[in-house]
């Protein structure tokens, strides 16, 4: 069983250097987002992968991911594998988004961020897959690590807020064609080696009554065919935007929803909103990803509060379905206090597991 008892991961992303990335572009599909030139691009990406899959190591996590140094969105990327969608003439959409309510300007540049992510790919046609978009990144990754490697892609509820529909004219039709789509890229990177696959819908926390609807539908359909072990990410959307986050009354209904879906555990955000082990149940026999990492600030967690906030959880959810983990991506933060956090973090786990045997 990959999933051991207090296994410790992060959610996706790892730091990305200053030199690989332009930060405030992420969601700029036009290239511009990446820093090196164009002949060394791929190298530099490559090295990027390296260094987070060394250090999450060196740090001592159970499961690793590549970091997703070779990405440049964690949403749209998968997009160039699709025939039926336009990613070279982008369409502003119209500010309607749940979140974009709670989009906070800062000194990280984020009115240049938010620009690029209201101009998105629009689509023209039915939806068909083509080819997978991130097997490459698995097998790369597989080859310089000796650790399991879990993989996290978007959902097809997140999936379809970054798009404009000029084809099936029904939002819900829309995300079950996209879950078929993902489902094929699932497949690919099952194939590839993925050992843990984990599916992001954040949206699924902004637009509850949307998850409602058709969200369980959707999830069912991305896992047809898949045999290693998945997990449902769901969060309150990176600090580096929202500043300030507080417990959700509709957190545990999001998680109660998840509960009920074909999937083996659930990745939430517990540490900055301040969520305390009540919360827990609320994810029935699911596993549990608990997100124990504040990356609203650049202090470091210590190994013992890693510790009593997990020993705490066990309250709730057994030893054998919990897990250590960040809340959502860690892809902005300074280096070293990504190491230091994620040191901690395995350090933690690790004094709880000696305790329990």
């Amino acid at each position: 069983m990959i999933l051991k008892p207090l296994s410790t991961m992060i959610v996706g992303s790892y730091a990305k250097p200053n030199w690989l990335a332009r930060h405030q572009k992420m969601r700029a599909l036009d290239g511009s987002w990446w820093r090196p030139e164009q002949e060394v691009l791929e190298e530099a990406k490559l090295d990027a992968v390296r260094l987070a899959i060394y250090e999450q190591e060196r740090a001592g996590l159970t499961i690793i991911t590549d970091g997703e140094g070779q990405r440049a969105a964690w949403d749209r990327d998968f997009l160039q594998g699709l025939s039926g969608v336009d990613i070279e003439h982008l369409e502003a959409a119209p500010v309607t988004d749940k979140h974009d309510c709670h989009h906070q300007r800062d000194e990280t540049g984020w009115e240049e961020y938010s620009a690029h992510s209201r101009r998105r790919p629009v689509v023209t046609g039915a939806l068909q897959f083509q080819k997978p978009t991130a097997a490459h990144e698995i097998a790369f990754a597989k080859s310089v690590s000796r650790s399991p490697l879990k993989v996290a892609m978007v959902g097809p509820v997140s999936l379809s807020q970054q798009l404009v529909d000029r084809h099936y004219g029904s939002q819900d039709a829309l995300i079950l064609a996209l879950a078929s789509v993902l489902n094929k890229e699932m497949l690919a990177l099952q194939a590839a080696g993925a050992d843990v696959l984990q599916i992001d819908e954040g949206s699924w926390h902004f637009d509850v009554e949307l998850a409602k609807r058709i969200g369980p539908q959707a999830i069912a359909r991305m896992v047809e065919g898949i045999t290693v072990p998945t997990i449902v990410h769901v969060c309150y959307g990176y600090s580096i935007v929202y500043k300030d986050k507080s417990p959700s009354a509709l957190y545990p209904e999001v998680l109660q929803l998840l509960s009920e879906c074909p999937i083996t555990g659930i990745s939430l955000e517990y540490e900055q909103p301040g969520h305390t082990p009540e919360l827990l149940t609320a994810c029935g026999d699911k596993h549990v990803l608990l997100g124990l990492l504040n990356l609203g600030t650049h202090d470091i967690e210590t190994a013992d509060h890693v510790a009593a906030r997990l020993k705490a959880a066990m309250e709730v959810v057994p030893a054998e379905r919990l897990h250590g983990g960040s809340d959502c991506g860690m892809w902005f933060l300074p280096r070293q206090v990504a190491y230091g956090k994620i040191a901690a973090l395995a350090e933690g786990a690790r004094l709880v597991r000696s305790k329990i045997g």
